[in-house]
């Protein structure tokens, strides 16, 4: 898939997620389903946080030079980017406060957020194709990725917790009833 083409498709995921925060009040916005997982405000928060600080950290390594030309990627890593998308597994992360995103205290920031990372993907796509496919930058679970393969993750992730914020809304439809 051609970088335009990724472009397209994140944004279209990520104004369907700043087009749904209309739908919730913050305290359902912020309402565990249960103590060990997330909200959907926490979800939100863990897209943007692991965009800014992972993923396109990770692209800005590559492009300036800072990664490794060495690796590959892992079984789970080729097995993801040959199918073009994560598989329907429920994952969790380790439960500590570096990895669990906090609540946001506003849907404001949340948009903000999401808008930041739009702009951002707009910015480096116009660049991507500059940035040698020779430079990578390890992911803990993926192994080695260039700046194209971090660029669609980015996309890829988003859409995985489509089915995360999906059961969410199933919770908090019972909820309110």
């Amino acid at each position: 898939m051609d970088t335009k083409e990724i472009l397209k498709r994140f944004e279209q995921v990520a104004a369907y997620y700043i087009e749904e925060l209309s739908k919730y009040s913050l305290d359902g916005f912020t309402r565990k389903p249960s103590e060990d997982e997330w909200s959907l405000g926490q979800m939100y928060n863990h897209l943007i946080k692991c965009t800014f600080n992972l993923h396109l950290k990770a692209i800005e390594q590559c492009a300036y030079g800072t990664a490794s030309d060495e690796g590959k990627k892992t079984e789970i890593g080729e097995s993801i980017f040959k199918e073009g998308t994560f598989p329907p597994i429920r994952v969790k992360g380790p439960d500590t406060p570096d990895f669990t995103p906090p609540n946001p205290t506003g849907k404001e920031e949340v948009k903000e957020g999401l808008l930041q990372i739009i702009e951002k993907m707009r910015e480096i796509e116009r660049n991507l194709s500059d940035i040698p496919a020779s430079q990578k930058v390890q992911h803990r679970a993926m192994g080695y990725l260039n700046a194209e393969e971090y660029f669609q993750l980015i996309e890829m992730h988003f859409q995985h917790h489509l089915r995360q914020k999906e059961r969410i809304d199933q919770f908090l439809l019972k909820a309110s009833k």
